[in-house]
């Protein structure tokens, strides 16, 4: 804990040096400057809405991309067939970089929508990839007695599977929820929906609000640091 805190200690006394012999607010600002910003932000309700809205978009990404990977994970685990035919789909959006999808997505979709999309996307391999390799890597010997006892496949997937890939799915959700928190900004960033933290980075950098862009970048980062914390209780649970 202690090594943590002279960290934080140094990098504030960097940015102060940093930002004393640049002597630009527009620049690099004060640190302390941009955390008074901060204050201000969280004390305008327009805030808590844009909060809202990037968290919602959050969540819908992850609920939506999670149900539509677990379950092609766990069918393409489960028939070999299915898994070479999605290989190369599975292949195709994973190498997609994420700015030119934004990009297409703004053409496809309204601007509310595309974070969402967008967000799916970049986390469905991720997630798909986990679950899948979980399916494949459970007990042979089990499979083989399941079988020999005419268990029904969906006690298979409910009794065998499910419970052999809850480590690798556990494993995914915490790398998957830092990307999705990131995507989302992005997009909000290029799409420019009406409310959103993205939203505001973008009006920050436009006029030249170098402050309110820093602190609505701390934002994100403590809120993605949130996330994480919250993944990583539960997967020690």
């Amino acid at each position: 804990m202690i090594y943590i805190l002279l960290g934080i200690i140094i990098f504030i006394l960097l940015w102060c040096f940093i930002s004393i012999k640049i002597n630009s607010e527009i620049i690099f600002p004060n640190i302390f400057t941009i955390i008074k910003k901060l204050g201000d932000i969280v004390l305008e309700k327009s805030f808590y809405k844009d909060l809202m809205y990037s968290i919602a978009r959050v969540f819908a990404a992850f609920i939506f991309s999670f149900f539509s990977a677990f379950l092609f994970g766990v069918l393409s685990g489960i028939f070999l067939s299915l898994r070479y035919i999605l290989m190369p789909i599975i292949n195709f959006i994973r190498t997609i970089p994420t700015v030119p999808l934004i990009l297409v997505a703004v053409i496809w979709f309204d601007n509310n929508t595309v974070p969402i999309f967008v967000s799916m996307l970049v986390i469905f391999p991720i997630i798909y990839d986990a679950i899948n390799n979980g399916i494949m890597n459970v007990d042979k010997n089990l499979i083989e007695m399941s079988l020999s006892y005419n268990v029904s496949l969906k006690n298979q997937i409910i009794s065998l599977y499910i419970p052999s890939i809850k480590p690798y799915v556990l494993t995914a959700l915490s790398q998957s929820m830092g990307i999705t928190w990131k995507s989302i900004l992005a997009a909000e960033i290029l799409a420019l929906p009406s409310f959103g933290i993205g939203s505001r980075l973008y009006e920050s950098h436009l006029y030249l609000d170098t402050v309110s862009l820093f602190a609505y970048s701390l934002i994100a980062v403590i809120f993605n640091a949130v996330f994480e914390i919250i993944i990583r209780i539960t997967h020690d649970r």
